[in-house]
């Protein structure tokens, strides 16, 4: 092992799982929508029905993509929340209690 990757921060090393995790996704997607219009043209071919098929195969590709977009993102967050739960998030909002007291500070 080089010095390079002996050196890396394990919090990059998280970050660049992620993005892989992320490219993933987006690849299970496409290929799901590849596969739903490939299936919906074979069907086309074999019956003779032209653009419907393709259509029916296209819009039943682009629904389990979609599906499986929102499913393994929901996932891929609760993971990630669970291994830094409140790294990200930015400055927290002040509560009533904060902002009732600041208003009595003032003159």
């Amino acid at each position: 092992m080089s010095k390079r990757h002996s050196r890396r921060n394990p919090e990059v090393e998280e970050e660049i799982q992620v993005g892989f995790r992320m490219a993933g996704i987006g690849m299970e997607v496409s290929s799901q929508v590849a596969a739903g219009a490939l299936l919906g043209w074979l069907v086309d071919q074999w019956l003779g029905s032209d653009p419907k098929g393709l259509l029916t195969g296209s819009i039943i590709g682009i629904v389990v993509g979609l599906w499986s977009l929102i499913r393994r993102s929901i996932k891929l967050q609760k993971l990630l929340d669970q291994k830094s739960p409140l790294t990200g998030r930015g400055v927290p909002l002040p509560t009533e209690d904060d902002d009732t007291n600041d208003d009595e500070n003032q003159p």
